[in-house]
């Protein structure tokens, strides 16, 4: 008799509810959680289900497909029809940041945990307007005071600043002159350049510290 880590199928049902739950979900859903809609184990876990669920999209011509994003698994459509939907539903005026907000999340992006001050001096102009505009989109939140005169509010991107992007984690992360041109060549880019490496570290970091808390 097999074990359970040795079983290879799936039961239509446990298809369908995995499925069933990522379309009804706006957000992406972390795999381990996903894991306990299943009944056993089995070889790929709950990849194996969304491989074999991409596939049959695939040979129906489906326009959409589950992939991961932000630490989670989330239906998107290809390409081909993204700009098409975007349009219709004038998604892309809403979804796009003003120079100064992609600016300053850039800032953030890359030199993060970071403060407003840090921000403004860097831009070189007052930056209240949008870092408030960038927090009510949730796409960066307070991470703690720094160890200063006056403790000032420390600023990280969260996961909704992944989804913006379309990457699953900040080491996928354009070159800084990508997503401010203007910045290109410059002694400030040259300031905000990160190895991947030194973010590997901070995630690990951050988990450490989370599960002490």
């Amino acid at each position: 008799m097999s074990s359970d880590s040795e079983q290879t199928g799936y039961t239509e049902e446990e298809i369908s509810t995995i499925e069933a739950v990522l379309f009804s979900s706006p957000r992406p859903l972390p795999t381990n959680d996903l894991k306990k809609l299943l009944s056993s184990r089995h070889k790929g876990g709950v990849k194996g289900i969304v491989d074999k669920l991409n596939q049959k999209y695939a040979e129906n011509g489906s326009t959409f497909r589950i992939r991961e994003i932000a630490g989670g698994l989330q239906f998107y459509l290809i390409p081909d029809y993204a700009v098409q939907v975007e349009k219709y539903f004038s998604v892309q005026r809403n979804r796009r940041l003003t120079p100064a907000g992609l600016e300053a999340l850039a800032i953030i992006a890359y030199k993060q945990p970071t403060t407003k001050g840090e921000i403004e001096q860097i831009r070189g102009v007052a930056s209240d307007g949008v870092i408030q505009t960038l927090l009510e989109r949730k796409l960066i939140k307070p991470s703690g005071r720094a160890e200063r005169i006056g403790k000032p509010l420390l600023y990280i991107t969260t996961t909704n600043f992944l989804e913006y992007f379309g990457i699953t984690s900040l080491e996928q992360l354009p070159k800084l002159a990508e997503m401010v041109p203007r910045l290109a060549g410059s002694p400030l880019q040259k300031s905000l350049d990160f190895r991947a490496e030194d973010l590997v570290i901070e995630d690990e970091l951050a988990e450490a510290q989370e599960s002490e808390t």
